[in-house]
Protein backbone atom coordinates (compact mmCIF):
# COMPACT_ATOMS: atom_id res chain seq x y z
CA UNK A 1 0.00 0.00 0.00
CA UNK A 2 1.20 3.34 -0.98
CA UNK A 3 -0.49 5.51 0.85
CA UNK A 4 -1.97 5.74 4.31
CA UNK A 5 -4.90 3.78 5.27
CA UNK A 6 -6.09 7.00 7.78
CA UNK A 7 -6.25 9.42 5.21
CA UNK A 8 -9.33 7.45 3.81
CA UNK A 9 -10.43 7.24 7.18
CA UNK A 10 -10.19 10.62 7.87
CA UNK A 11 -12.03 11.76 4.20
CA UNK A 12 -14.97 9.15 4.71
CA UNK A 13 -15.38 10.75 8.73
CA UNK A 14 -15.10 14.46 7.14
CA UNK A 15 -18.64 13.55 5.09
CA UNK A 16 -19.88 12.13 7.27
CA UNK A 17 -23.00 14.25 8.04
CA UNK A 18 -23.86 14.23 4.35
CA UNK A 19 -26.85 11.61 4.73
CA UNK A 20 -27.63 12.25 0.75
CA UNK A 21 -24.21 12.58 -0.60
CA UNK A 22 -22.89 9.94 -3.84
CA UNK A 23 -19.52 9.14 -3.37
CA UNK A 24 -17.43 7.45 -6.46
CA UNK A 25 -14.36 5.44 -6.49
CA UNK A 26 -12.47 6.02 -9.74
CA UNK A 27 -9.41 3.81 -10.67
CA UNK A 28 -7.42 5.47 -13.41
CA UNK A 29 -3.84 4.41 -15.18
CA UNK A 30 -2.85 0.93 -15.81
CA UNK A 31 -0.86 -1.37 -13.41
CA UNK A 32 2.12 -2.65 -14.06
CA UNK A 33 3.39 -5.93 -14.08
CA UNK A 34 6.94 -6.32 -12.31
CA UNK A 35 9.02 -8.56 -13.56
CA UNK A 36 11.65 -8.80 -10.60
CA UNK A 37 11.09 -8.71 -6.95
CA UNK A 38 13.30 -6.06 -6.55
CA UNK A 39 12.12 -4.61 -9.95
CA UNK A 40 14.00 -2.77 -12.37
CA UNK A 41 11.62 -3.90 -15.49
CA UNK A 42 7.95 -4.63 -15.61
CA UNK A 43 5.23 -4.87 -18.04
CA UNK A 44 3.15 -1.91 -18.94
CA UNK A 45 0.00 -0.79 -21.06
CA UNK A 46 -0.26 2.56 -22.94
CA UNK A 47 -2.75 3.86 -20.45
CA UNK A 48 -1.98 7.25 -19.02
CA UNK A 49 -5.10 8.07 -16.96
CA UNK A 50 -6.61 10.56 -19.82
CA UNK A 51 -10.19 9.01 -19.22
CA UNK A 52 -10.00 8.66 -15.22
CA UNK A 53 -8.66 12.54 -15.02
CA UNK A 54 -11.49 13.81 -17.00
CA UNK A 55 -14.48 11.83 -15.42
CA UNK A 56 -12.87 12.98 -11.53
CA UNK A 57 -13.40 16.47 -12.84
CA UNK A 58 -17.03 15.48 -14.42
CA UNK A 59 -17.97 13.60 -10.95
CA UNK A 60 -16.92 16.58 -8.81
CA UNK A 61 -18.70 19.04 -10.89
CA UNK A 62 -22.06 16.58 -10.60
CA UNK A 63 -22.10 16.66 -6.84
CA UNK A 64 -20.19 13.54 -6.01
CA UNK A 65 -17.35 12.95 -3.72
CA UNK A 66 -14.55 11.27 -5.31
CA UNK A 67 -11.75 8.65 -4.27
CA UNK A 68 -8.96 8.83 -7.79
CA UNK A 69 -7.37 6.08 -6.99
CA UNK A 70 -4.69 6.52 -9.38
CA UNK A 71 -1.94 4.99 -10.83
CA UNK A 72 1.01 6.56 -9.16
CA UNK A 73 2.54 9.89 -11.53
CA UNK A 74 -0.26 9.18 -13.92
CA UNK A 75 -2.53 11.99 -14.82
CA UNK A 76 -4.70 13.90 -12.32
CA UNK A 77 -7.55 15.77 -12.31
CA UNK A 78 -6.95 19.55 -14.00
CA UNK A 79 -3.64 19.20 -13.89
CA UNK A 80 -3.05 17.21 -16.62
CA UNK A 81 -4.77 19.99 -19.15
CA UNK A 82 -1.02 21.40 -18.61
CA UNK A 83 1.78 18.64 -19.07
CA UNK A 84 4.28 21.69 -20.70
CA UNK A 85 3.67 24.08 -18.13
CA UNK A 86 7.28 24.34 -17.56
CA UNK A 87 7.64 25.59 -20.83
CA UNK A 88 5.03 27.97 -20.05
CA UNK A 89 6.97 30.06 -17.47
CA UNK A 90 9.12 33.10 -17.83
CA UNK A 91 11.59 34.75 -15.44
CA UNK A 92 9.72 37.72 -13.61
CA UNK A 93 12.06 39.30 -10.95
CA UNK A 94 13.68 37.14 -7.96
CA UNK A 95 11.96 33.60 -7.32
CA UNK A 96 8.89 35.17 -9.54
CA UNK A 97 7.22 34.17 -12.74
CA UNK A 98 4.90 35.00 -15.76
CA UNK A 99 2.66 32.16 -16.97
CA UNK A 100 2.61 32.97 -20.97
CA UNK A 101 -0.24 31.89 -23.60
CA UNK A 102 -1.59 29.05 -21.20
CA UNK A 103 -5.67 29.26 -21.92
CA UNK A 104 -7.65 28.42 -19.05
CA UNK A 105 -5.10 28.09 -16.43
CA UNK A 106 -6.18 29.85 -13.65
CA UNK A 107 -9.79 28.64 -14.32
CA UNK A 108 -8.72 25.06 -14.20
CA UNK A 109 -6.51 26.05 -10.75
CA UNK A 110 -10.06 28.29 -9.21
CA UNK A 111 -11.77 24.32 -9.94
CA UNK A 112 -8.71 21.99 -8.18
CA UNK A 113 -9.37 24.42 -4.93
CA UNK A 114 -13.14 24.90 -4.98
CA UNK A 115 -12.79 20.96 -4.76
CA UNK A 116 -9.78 20.10 -2.85
CA UNK A 117 -11.87 19.09 0.00
CA UNK A 118 -14.03 16.36 -1.88
CA UNK A 119 -11.50 14.67 -3.09
CA UNK A 120 -8.69 12.17 -1.95
CA UNK A 121 -5.87 11.11 -3.77
CA UNK A 122 -4.56 7.19 -3.51
CA UNK A 123 -1.86 5.49 -5.52
CA UNK A 124 -0.87 2.47 -6.99
CA UNK A 125 1.73 1.02 -9.31
CA UNK A 126 1.36 -3.35 -9.38
CA UNK A 127 -1.49 -5.43 -10.08
CA UNK A 128 -1.08 -6.52 -6.79
CA UNK A 129 -1.43 -2.94 -5.28
CA UNK A 130 -4.72 -2.54 -7.15
CA UNK A 131 -6.45 -5.48 -6.46
CA UNK A 132 -5.85 -5.23 -2.44
CA UNK A 133 -6.08 -1.72 -2.48
CA UNK A 134 -9.20 -1.18 -4.10
CA UNK A 135 -10.58 -4.55 -2.18
CA UNK A 136 -10.10 -2.00 1.04
CA UNK A 137 -10.98 0.79 -0.34
CA UNK A 138 -14.52 -0.64 -1.55
CA UNK A 139 -14.99 -2.35 1.94
CA UNK A 140 -14.69 1.10 3.70
CA UNK A 141 -17.03 2.58 1.58
CA UNK A 142 -19.90 -0.39 1.74
CA UNK A 143 -21.89 1.88 3.82
CA UNK A 144 -22.92 4.13 1.18
CA UNK A 145 -24.58 1.50 -0.02
CA UNK A 146 -26.53 2.13 -3.22
CA UNK A 147 -24.93 5.82 -3.10
CA UNK A 148 -21.48 4.34 -3.90
CA UNK A 149 -20.63 3.93 -7.49
CA UNK A 150 -17.75 2.10 -8.36
CA UNK A 151 -16.31 3.47 -11.65
CA UNK A 152 -13.41 1.29 -12.94
CA UNK A 153 -11.81 3.23 -15.67
CA UNK A 154 -8.61 1.96 -15.03
CA UNK A 155 -6.52 -0.19 -18.01
CA UNK A 156 -5.73 -3.42 -15.63
CA UNK A 157 -3.50 -6.32 -16.86
CA UNK A 158 -4.99 -9.32 -17.67
CA UNK A 159 -1.66 -11.41 -17.22
CA UNK A 160 0.54 -11.12 -14.15
CA UNK A 161 3.69 -13.50 -12.66
CA UNK A 162 3.36 -15.00 -9.71
CA UNK A 163 4.91 -13.57 -6.79
CA UNK A 164 6.34 -16.46 -5.75
CA UNK A 165 7.97 -16.70 -9.66
CA UNK A 166 9.22 -13.58 -9.84
CA UNK A 167 13.15 -13.51 -9.31
CA UNK A 168 14.54 -11.68 -6.35
CA UNK A 169 17.26 -9.21 -8.28
CA UNK A 170 17.74 -8.12 -11.53
CA UNK A 171 17.37 -10.80 -14.63
CA UNK A 172 20.81 -10.60 -15.78
CA UNK A 173 21.13 -9.88 -20.22
CA UNK A 174 23.76 -11.93 -20.18
CA UNK A 175 22.01 -15.21 -19.17
CA UNK A 176 20.75 -14.94 -22.90
CA UNK A 177 16.69 -14.89 -24.26
CA UNK A 178 14.26 -14.26 -21.64
CA UNK A 179 11.10 -16.46 -21.97
CA UNK A 180 8.13 -14.98 -19.81
CA UNK A 181 5.06 -17.85 -18.28
CA UNK A 182 2.22 -15.11 -17.77
CA UNK A 183 -0.58 -15.93 -15.53
CA UNK A 184 -4.10 -15.33 -15.98
CA UNK A 185 -4.97 -12.32 -13.57
CA UNK A 186 -7.51 -13.24 -10.86
CA UNK A 187 -11.15 -11.01 -11.66
CA UNK A 188 -11.31 -8.04 -9.61
CA UNK A 189 -14.57 -7.00 -10.70
CA UNK A 190 -15.76 -10.30 -9.70
CA UNK A 191 -14.80 -10.20 -5.92
CA UNK A 192 -15.63 -6.53 -5.64
CA UNK A 193 -19.73 -7.07 -6.71
CA UNK A 194 -20.40 -10.27 -4.51
CA UNK A 195 -18.03 -9.60 -1.71
CA UNK A 196 -17.26 -5.92 -0.97
CA UNK A 197 -20.07 -3.43 -2.66
CA UNK A 198 -22.87 -5.48 -3.70
CA UNK A 199 -25.49 -2.57 -3.71
CA UNK A 200 -23.16 -0.70 -5.43
CA UNK A 201 -23.51 1.05 -8.71
CA UNK A 202 -20.88 -0.47 -10.82
CA UNK A 203 -19.73 0.62 -14.13
CA UNK A 204 -16.82 -1.36 -15.56
CA UNK A 205 -14.79 -0.23 -19.51
CA UNK A 206 -14.17 -2.76 -21.99
CA UNK A 207 -11.62 -2.05 -24.70
CA UNK A 208 -11.25 -3.58 -27.55
CA UNK A 209 -9.74 -3.36 -31.55
CA UNK A 210 -11.94 -6.15 -32.88
CA UNK A 211 -15.30 -4.15 -34.00
CA UNK A 212 -16.42 -7.96 -34.28
CA UNK A 213 -16.28 -8.74 -30.41
CA UNK A 214 -16.98 -5.84 -29.00
CA UNK A 215 -20.40 -5.60 -27.80
CA UNK A 216 -20.86 -9.26 -27.33
CA UNK A 217 -17.73 -9.15 -24.59
CA UNK A 218 -19.45 -6.34 -23.05
CA UNK A 219 -23.10 -8.57 -22.83
CA UNK A 220 -20.92 -11.70 -21.74
CA UNK A 221 -19.11 -9.45 -18.69
CA UNK A 222 -22.31 -7.90 -17.61
CA UNK A 223 -24.02 -11.70 -17.37
CA UNK A 224 -21.07 -12.78 -15.37
CA UNK A 225 -20.10 -10.29 -12.93
CA UNK A 226 -23.30 -8.73 -12.49
CA UNK A 227 -23.07 -5.05 -12.03
CA UNK A 228 -24.84 -2.46 -13.96
CA UNK A 229 -22.87 -0.70 -16.70
CA UNK A 230 -20.07 -1.86 -19.22
CA UNK A 231 -19.00 1.25 -21.48
CA UNK A 232 -17.70 -0.72 -24.52
CA UNK A 233 -15.17 1.94 -26.81
CA UNK A 234 -12.41 0.74 -29.67
CA UNK A 235 -8.79 1.69 -28.92
CA UNK A 236 -8.92 3.90 -32.21
CA UNK A 237 -12.61 5.94 -31.54
CA UNK A 238 -12.26 5.56 -27.74
CA UNK A 239 -11.96 9.58 -27.41
CA UNK A 240 -14.77 10.28 -30.09
CA UNK A 241 -17.88 7.16 -29.25
CA UNK A 242 -18.73 5.25 -26.58
CA UNK A 243 -21.47 2.37 -25.88
CA UNK A 244 -23.27 1.89 -22.90
CA UNK A 245 -24.08 -2.09 -22.46
CA UNK A 246 -26.68 -2.74 -19.79
CA UNK A 247 -28.54 -5.95 -19.25
CA UNK A 248 -31.90 -6.57 -21.48
CA UNK A 249 -31.39 -3.22 -22.72
CA UNK A 250 -30.44 -1.97 -26.26
CA UNK A 251 -26.96 -0.72 -26.41
CA UNK A 252 -26.67 2.62 -26.43
CA UNK A 253 -23.95 4.87 -28.29
CA UNK A 254 -22.70 8.45 -27.37
CA UNK A 255 -20.69 9.63 -30.51
CA UNK A 256 -19.35 12.97 -30.90
CA UNK A 257 -19.31 12.60 -34.47
CA UNK A 258 -23.38 13.02 -34.53
CA UNK A 259 -25.11 15.77 -35.49
CA UNK A 260 -26.25 16.01 -32.01
CA UNK A 261 -22.98 17.47 -30.95
CA UNK A 262 -21.75 19.25 -34.55
CA UNK A 263 -22.02 22.42 -32.85
CA UNK A 264 -20.37 21.55 -29.47
CA UNK A 265 -16.85 21.09 -30.70
CA UNK A 266 -14.96 21.63 -27.11
CA UNK A 267 -17.32 18.96 -25.52
CA UNK A 268 -15.36 16.32 -24.03
CA UNK A 269 -17.00 12.72 -24.45
CA UNK A 270 -16.71 11.85 -20.49
CA UNK A 271 -18.74 14.84 -19.78
CA UNK A 272 -21.15 13.40 -21.41
CA UNK A 273 -20.48 9.76 -20.16
CA UNK A 274 -20.99 11.37 -16.71
CA UNK A 275 -24.20 13.39 -17.80
CA UNK A 276 -25.91 10.14 -18.25
CA UNK A 277 -24.42 7.65 -15.73
CA UNK A 278 -25.71 10.69 -13.24
CA UNK A 279 -28.65 10.13 -14.26
CA UNK A 280 -28.67 6.27 -14.13
CA UNK A 281 -27.39 6.26 -10.83
CA UNK A 282 -29.62 8.21 -9.13
CA UNK A 283 -32.51 6.45 -10.77
CA UNK A 284 -30.54 3.22 -9.38
CA UNK A 285 -30.11 4.84 -5.80
CA UNK A 286 -34.20 4.92 -5.78
CA UNK A 287 -35.32 1.37 -6.71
Amino acid sequence: MLWNPDDLKSFLDRHTKDENAKIVVITSGGTAVPLEKNCVRYIENFSNGTRGAISAEKFLENGYLVIFFHRANSLQPYSHRFPDLFNHLKPAGENKFTVSDYPHLGEMIERKHKYADRILLLPFNSFDDYKNDLEYICHACAGYKKRLCVYLAAAVSDFYIDAERLPEHKIQSADGGLNLKLTIAPKVLRRIVKDFVPEAFVVSFKLETDPSVLVEKSKKAIKEYGHQIVIANMLKTRKRRVTFIRANEDPFPIDLDSPEFAEKADVEIEELIIERLKKLHSNYCHV
